[in-house]
């Protein structure tokens, strides 16, 4: 099986990553500071196909989200921007990976 891990390089102002509805990474920051966060996600799989969701919460105006989910050496980059984000939940991706 291919190693599967979550990179998060900004988290303004949350974000949340649920493989199939379990918490497996979360950050908070008042700034958009970039960070450099790794987490193996293989001990969370299970046979068959997994959904990670990745959930973005917004404190004020600007919000901004990024990373990279790697499964083997395939990485799938995501990224979201917004200096009018909703405060509040203000972007959702999910990615589904077999295991």
């Amino acid at each position: 099986m291919a190693k599967v891990t979550l990179t998060v390089t900004h988290a303004d102002n949350e974000i949340a990553a649920f493989i199939n509805g379990l918490v497996v990474y979360a950050a908070k920051q008042e700034k958009d500071t970039t960070l450099n966060d790794v987490t193996e996600l293989d001990d969370y799989l299970i046979s068959g196909l997994n959904i990670l969701t990745l959930v973005g919460v917004n404190w004020n105006e600007d919000a901004h989200y990024e990373g990279t989910l790697f499964i083997g050496n395939v990485g799938q980059p995501f990224s979201y921007t917004s200096k009018n984000a909703p405060v509040g939940i203000s972007w959702i991706q999910t990615f589904t990976i077999p295991h």
